[in-house]
């Protein structure tokens, strides 16, 4: 499907022929909620397990080339879980969604760029700091959390994509339960926009990838049915 593999879920596997997830044990089909709950499961330990990179690397236990290489594949695998828990369906599984996490990942790899502050980012950039000892181990354990929670991008483009193929042509931005940084409520009293105009959380706000905003969709007419993708 992708020079991305899909086939990324512990328990799961993805049948190109059926176009449909499967039990790596029973050969079973998998309902999306029980992909999409793997996806969340898989997706949060990837996190933790690219936290505990900068205690292993703090530890000697691996060097900086490996630090870096195996980040890149843990945020991966992160990226694409959070693009199958975005699924509202498994026929969503479209091309389209692999090029939007390669895209994320491009930025998080090498091509990131802060649209606030003009500020460079990605792993690249990370791991020049780090040779030029700019970066203490707790604040590698941080900018790897932060690298974690990337994935958020990909999770609500997703939703976006799917709400464009599903005609739902207008998004507005919601709260979260969270302090707000300055731009957020800003989007957030904008009310329903455009979607093309849609600025995705996490996305030119100072929380950045701390961000806790959600996204709700509906039809562009006010009278048209309303079918919200809001994440719990």
């Amino acid at each position: 499907m992708n020079s991305l593999k899909v086939d990324q879920l512990p328990e799961l596997y993805y049948d190109v022929r059926s176009r449909r997830w499967k039990y790596r044990d029973r050969k079973t089909f998998a309902s999306i909620e029980a992909v999409r709950t793997q996806a969340e499961r898989y997706a949060n330990e990837e996190k933790q397990a690219l936290v505990k990179l900068a205690s292993s690397y703090s530890e000697g236990k691996i060097d900086l080339e490996q630090l870096q290489r195996q980040a890149a594949q843990t945020i991966k695998h992160i990226h694409l879980a959070e693009m199958i828990r975005g699924l509202d369906k498994q026929s969503d599984l479209t091309p389209n969604k692999f090029l939007l996490v390669a895209r994320n990942l491009k930025q998080q790899y090498s091509s990131g760029k802060d649209p606030l502050t003009g500020e460079r980012f990605g792993l690249s950039y990370l791991a020049a700091d780090i040779a030029e000892g700019r970066v203490s181990s707790a604040q590698l354990t941080n900018r790897l959390r932060m690298f974690g929670e990337s994935g958020k991008v990909t999770f609500w483009g997703t939703k976006a994509a799917i709400a464009k193929d599903k005609g739902l042509g207008e998004a507005r931005r919601i709260l979260g339960k969270a302090e707000h940084c300055r731009h957020c409520p800003v989007y957030a009293a904008m009310g329903w926009v455009p979607l093309s105009e849609l600025i995705l959380p996490t996305q030119k706000c100072e929380c950045r990838t701390n961000c806790q905003c959600t996204v709700e969709f509906r039809a562009p007419r006010e009278d048209a049915c309303r079918v919200p993708l809001r994440d719990k």
